[in-house]
């Protein structure tokens, strides 16, 4: 199962967030898609990968997913598989410490997944990709998915 939360502000992080639940659903990867402000830490117990994003808000993430991630840290989240996402208009900061803090928890990381501003179909089809490579990993596939 692949649990993808996400925080956002202009929507656009969302969108991003329904593209790889997308791609995970066609890959036949049971998904749980909730923002942040709906989520609960026991969504995160069971799965088998996670996928947490946020808008870079004044070059970090939204407080409530800076907030959700810090209830993470007393969760075993070894032999998970994660990725980090979200939309950016100058910087990448909130991105990138999405995905520090997942793997100092243990969680194997894919390289992260970050749009500009608002996401075209270009954008889109990025973000399936990274969902369907997200898929092959919960799955163990021995291919390797094209980003």
């Amino acid at each position: 199962m692949l649990v993808i939360i996400y925080g956002t502000g202009l929507r656009n992080t969302e969108r991003i967030a329904r593209a790889i639940e997308e791609a995970a659903i066609e890959e036949g990867i049971e998904t749980v898609l909730k923002n942040v402000d709906d989520a609960d830490t026991e969504d995160i117990v069971n799965a088998d990968g996670i996928a947490i994003g946020s808008p870079n808000y004044r070059d970090k993430m939204i407080p409530t997913v800076q907030n959700f991630l810090n209830k993470l840290v007393d969760i075993d989240l070894s032999g998970k598989v994660g990725l980090a996402f979200g939309s950016y208009g100058w910087g990448m900061e909130a991105i990138e410490e999405i995905h520090n803090i997942l793997a100092s928890y243990g969680v194997e990381m894919l390289q992260e997944l970050d749009v500009k501003r608002v996401s075209n179909d270009i954008e889109l089809e990025k973000c399936r990709k990274a969902g369907s490579e997200l898929a092959c990993r919960i799955k163990n596939k021995k291919t390797i998915c094209v980003t």
